[in-house]
């Protein structure tokens, strides 16, 4: 069968995963901005990440705040912006290219695959996303805090395959395994192909998707032309 088109993850995939401890860094920078604990802070965190991908804060401080009332604090408008520009900088930092990143959508865009992106994030990616390098690349990107879908709910991936009129049985869902994503991706109907990647500054180094994972496995997004081919020419 030939492909058409190709369905990406983020973090881990394009961009290096998510970092545990620069994001810990920041955050405990964030928390010292605003007065709050920073074990509280991190705690309330962790626990809204749900809300947050789904698109239920409408901005980073809006967060920050439902923090700081769990915690009885109360914020004054400069240090919410003080905190929510150096956590805006943090978000911009990650959006890094992997290895061979461009050179592996070049080459997808010249083989004429449409390409979109499935990610689980908050509403502070989206703007950073479209000021950067990989935006030209793709037609479609199903944000979870747009979409109001967070992976592995097969809305989010049927919005991208909508969007770019992709039928799931032709096209390929690449990722890390985060989420529980390939075996969303599968249940969609398309082939998933897990990047097996360093986890061990991540929040969730232990993924159900890549302990079990049976399916095609590159180790490096740069490998993902070679594998198309091949998937191609089969």
């Amino acid at each position: 069968m030939r492909y058409t088109g190709v369905l990406f993850d983020l973090f881990g995939t394009l961009i290096p995963p998510f970092r545990m401890r620069e994001h810990r860094a920041v955050l405990q920078e964030c928390a010292d901005i605003l007065g709050l604990n920073f074990a509280e802070c991190h705690h309330h965190w962790g626990e809204t990440y749900r809300q947050r991908t789904r698109g239920e804060f409408t901005s980073v401080a809006e967060n920050f705040r439902w923090v700081a009332q769990q915690t009885g604090r109360h914020l004054t408008p400069q240090a919410l912006a003080h905190a929510e520009a150096v956590y805006a900088q943090f978000t911009a930092d990650s959006l890094v290219p992997v290895a061979g990143a461009i050179e592996t959508l070049e080459w997808l865009t010249a083989a004429g695959l449409r390409m979109g992106l499935v990610s689980n994030c908050a509403v502070d990616m989206p703007p950073v996303w479209s000021t950067s390098v990989f935006a030209k690349y793709f037609a479609y990107c199903a944000f979870s805090c747009h979409v109001g879908a967070v992976k592995p709910d097969p809305a989010i991936y049927r919005a991208a395959l909508d969007a770019l009129r992709l039928h799931p049985e032709q096209t390929l869902y690449v990722g890390d395994g985060s989420d529980e994503e390939l075996s969303g991706a599968a249940r969609c109907g398309m082939r998933p192909v897990l990047i097996a990647i360093d986890l061990s500054n991540t929040y969730d180094a232990q993924r159900k998707d890549v302990d079990a994972w049976t399916g095609p496995v590159i180790r490096a997004v740069s490998e993902l032309p070679g594998l198309v081919a091949g998937i191609v020419r089969s």
